[in-house]
């Protein structure tokens, strides 16, 4: 049998007796606190199995003093406490431990580096005034946080709302949940009200499972709100339903297995960003946003079988240097857990969403969403974005080139709109006509020339290549020999042009 202290309390021996029976014990009928060196006594210490074979904490309504140190402890014993006040941080740096949940209390903040789990961890429905953190944790289970509001803003002063962590623990200032590096077989839950005043950090995390944050508020004025970059998800991760970012979401190379989606929710950045998923690789991306997003969206580098987005909602600054796509596709809005409608975008709209990027004109882009349209039969609209991508480029030239560009541009619209040649054509047609109409030609050999015909004539004069026998047997006279020289030239110019669009047409 197992030893009472006689310096324990009577709900300290409660404690006791029902943690080697495995049993619950509710505390709110008792004046008594709990001490935590007490409850480390009883998890740090052997448990017979043969005597105790369900020992386990199941502590409720308890008001736990001092601090619960459990650094480098093994606890054999499953922790359940619920409805319970902590005054001091718990402890469980490097710890080993079966499961951990925590239901509806209240501490100072939790301190669980390197913690090592086989089960699951729970922090559901808590009241923390100052920073959780599980960084480089192992967590063979799930880790939940459902409900919980975890409070370490950054006040006004620049200082940390709460009381700074001991040496060797120190966070950023401002961060609510650091789980940087964590490793989780399962899930990771933060939803149904789950609320974070101060930085949410899970950069190098890797999550077997999903993420869910549907319907989770964070908030960190310093800067990002989520700073995941490096993140590893094999399934989604969700943030939709009423999820509010103020502060960026920073997912920098993270890689998301499935989808990344933030149907319906609300992200009001900083100056700089609202959405960063630079180097990113997703299955598909939602950003089917419940309003505009404060703050850019940056894209840039973001791989992606498919993305979809709401034109209503759409950023005013949007970087694509780099986002490559198969599936561009706009959704309008819907009604939570309801599917999103297909939304109408015309080709203009899209080269409007191209134009957002506050970087200026870069090629990939353009080259991207014409090969998106292409892929979908949409061959008007591929060279459409196309010609706007010339013209875009146009604009960044010098001088001569750009008066180049102007010329090349009304001829043939950079070979992208050929049939503008077929009209140059016309018109230089019936103006040769018409002047060697009215200054007909002179015969170089009168016994040899054909039958005067203004319009063979100007015909002739216009095709390098094709001989009509007009041009070598009339010499034009007076001031239809500038007309002819004129049509020469414009002859060589739109051939070329054209050639040079048949050409690019055939080679895609």
């Amino acid at each position: 049998m197992w030893k009472t202290s006689s310096r324990w309390n009577a709900a300290e021996r409660h404690v006791q007796a029902a943690f080697h029976r495995g049993t619950e014990v509710d505390l709110s009928g008792t004046s008594h606190p709990v001490r935590a060196s007490v409850l480390a006594e009883l998890l740090a210490g052997p448990v017979d199995r043969g005597t105790a074979p369900r020992a386990a904490l199941r502590l409720r309504s308890a008001e736990i003093v001092g601090r619960l140190d459990l650094r480098h402890v093994e606890v054999t014993a499953p922790v359940e406490i619920s409805a319970s006040t902590f005054t001091d941080v718990p402890d469980l740096t490097e710890a080993r431990v079966v499961n951990l949940l925590l239901t509806d209390c209240t501490l100072p903040g939790l301190r669980a580096r390197l913690l090592e789990l086989r089960g699951d961890l729970a922090l559901v429905r808590c009241e923390v005034a100052g920073s959780v953190d599980l960084c480089d944790a192992r967590v063979g289970g799930t880790v939940t946080l459902d409900g919980s509001h975890i409070v370490n803003p950054i006040e006004a002063t620049g200082k940390p709302a709460a009381a700074p962590p001991e040496p060797g623990t120190a966070l950023e200032p401002g961060t609510a949940l650091a789980a940087a590096r964590m490793t989780v077989t399962g899930n990771l839950h933060a939803r149904k009200g789950f609320t974070a005043e101060g930085q949410v950090w899970l950069g190098g995390t890797t999550i077997g499972g999903s993420v869910d944050l549907d319907g989770a508020r964070m908030r960190h004025t310093g800067g990002a709100a989520l700073s995941a970059d490096r993140l590893v998800v094999a399934g989604n991760l969700t943030a939709r339903y009423g999820f509010v970012a103020d502060g960026g979401v920073l997912l920098i190379h993270a890689q998301i297995g499935s989808q990344l989606n933030f149907n319906n929710s609300d992200l009001r950045g900083t100056k700089s960003f609202a959405l960063h998923l630079g180097g990113a690789r997703v299955g598909s991306l939602w950003m089917t946003f419940a309003t505009r997003p404060t703050g850019g969206v940056r894209l840039s580098g973001l791989h992606a079988d498919s993305i979809f987005d709401n034109p209503q909602t759409w950023p005013s600054e949007l970087e694509l240097i780099g986002c490559t796509y198969r599936l561009l596709l706009a959704r309008g809005p819907a009604d939570p857990h309801q599917p999103s409608p297909p939304a109408p975008v015309t080709v203009r709209q899209r080269l409007d969403w191209l134009r957002r990027s506050p970087e200026g004109y870069t090629p990939q882009p353009y080259e991207q969403l014409a090969e998106q349209y292409r892929r979908g039969g949409q061959d008007v609209e591929a060279r459409r974005v196309l010609l706007e991508r010339q013209r875009r480029r146009r604009a960044t030239l010098r001088l001569p080139g750009r008066l180049l560009g102007y010329l090349v541009d009304g001829l043939v619209g950079y070979g992208y709109r050929a049939w503008l040649a077929g009209i140059w054509l016309v018109a230089f047609w019936a103006l040769g006509t018409v002047s060697f109409l009215l200054e007909p030609s002179v015969p170089r050999n009168p016994a040899e020339a054909p039958a005067r015909n203004a319009t063979l004539q100007a015909l002739d004069l216009l095709l390098p290549i094709v001989n009509l026998g007009h041009d070598n047997a009339w010499k034009p006279s007076g001031w239809t020999e500038y007309v002819a020289a004129l049509l020469v030239v414009v002859g060589w110019v739109l051939t070329t042009a054209v050639v040079a669009g048949l050409t690019r047409t055939l080679n895609r």
